[in-house]
């Protein structure tokens, strides 16, 4: 089959492929003829459903049940009666804490003490000399002015100093007496009066010049404001009260308040104010020995005086705030401690005040 030549002396070829083409063609034709008739058919059968919308067009499906509320059934309006409104106001509620209870002043009994030896202990006297002298309490010495012990103390400042006894005889007694007997023991111990502490520098009292300072019996004394001091009257302290004595003595607790005073010079030793340090050791002590039920009392021989300063320290605030017992030695006027002492706040002071050779069953009394 030859193709129609053109200008040129070629055929034109118009293959076997047209056909084909053309039923392909015809199949498309009819196939979107059949859908276009479909989507009418559908567009027709779904106009019923189609709602036109301010939103757009919403389709209501005929095989999907819709459910719709039904509109609320009109009845007559409710009428509530109410009681009034009460305001209630709720306070917050305040946890109480229940304030401490304070503690009790100690109740003192009058007293009669009668001094003994440490001989008298050691060779079981001592219970019968206080019963013949009618005394309901014993007192004896167990540090001296010149510093010795009447007992071997574990505070290694003794040991250093050589001060302990050369036995335990005497602590030996009164442990004796303390667990067979009802009698009131009392250790009187010479506190800042002190040679050895003094010669050793250990808080020793100066003078103005810078020597080591002493009194009219030519002894020297310590400082209540040296630490290593307060430590070591401590420790001894706190033996005597575990040896069994109810009640500590204490004899020069304060400053000199004799001799040669105006010498002294002024330093962390001896400052202006000497109640401070007084005071700070005094309290500190009967802190410590209240918690074992062991009295802290203080012996005085000084003319308190409001008008003029108190050398020692010891003033009736002092004592009155950390002393369970006054003391008193020398000349001291007991009318006017009790006066002073009453104005400071002390209760209970008849029994409180132990006066010397005063007569018996007249309060507090020690010879």
């Amino acid at each position: 089959m030859s193709g129609r030549r053109n200008s040129y002396g070629y055929s034109e070829y118009h293959g076997r492929s047209g056909g084909r083409a053309r039923t392909v063609l015809l199949f498309i034709i009819a196939l979107l003829a059949v859908l276009l008739a479909a989507g009418a058919a559908f567009m027709a059968f779904m106009n019923p459903y189609v709602e036109y919308t301010d939103d757009g067009i919403k389709i209501h499906w005929p095989w999907v049940q819709e459910s719709e509320t039904p509109p609320p059934i009109a009845s007559d309006p409710l009428e509530v009666v109410s009681d009034p409104i009460v305001d209630v106001t709720i306070e917050p509620s305040q946890e109480v804490e229940p304030s401490p209870t304070p503690s009790p002043e100690p109740q003192y009994a009058p007293i009669g003490a009668v001094t003994v030896t440490t001989a008298q202990l050691r060779n079981g006297a001592a219970a019968q000399t206080v019963a013949s002298a009618g005394g309901t309490a014993l007192v004896v010495e167990m540090k001296d002015m010149y510093g010795k012990l009447a007992w071997q103390s574990q505070a290694p400042l003794a040991a250093t100093l050589g001060t302990n006894a050369s036995d335990n005889l005497t602590a030996q007694a009164v442990q004796t007496l303390a667990q067979t007997t009802d009698l009131y023991l009392v250790a009187r111990i010479d506190c800042f009066q002190d040679p050895v502490l003094a010669r050793n520098r250990v808080g020793s009292l100066m003078t103005l010049r810078g020597n080591v300072w002493y009194d009219v019996l030519g002894l020297g004394w310590t400082s209540p404001a040296n630490q290593q001091t307060a430590d070591y009257l401590s420790a001894l302290c706190g033996e005597l009260a575990d040896m069994g004595f109810d009640e500590i003595l204490l004899a020069n607790a304060g400053y000199p308040n004799a001799g040669e005073t105006h010498v002294l010079a002024t330093s962390d030793n001896r400052p202006a104010d000497l109640t401070i340090p007084v005071a700070a050791f005094l309290e500190r002590l009967s802190g410590e020995l209240e918690e074992r039920g062991v009295t802290v009392s203080v012996c005085t021989d000084e003319t308190l005086n409001p008008d003029s300063a108190v050398l020692s320290g010891l003033t009736a605030e002092v004592l009155a705030n950390h002393a369970g017992r006054v003391w008193l030695d020398g000349n001291a006027n007991a009318q006017q401690y009790e006066a002073l002492l009453t104005a400071a706040g002390w209760e209970d002071t008849a029994p409180r005040l132990v006066v010397k050779n005063a007569l018996t069953g007249a309060g507090s009394w020690y010879r």
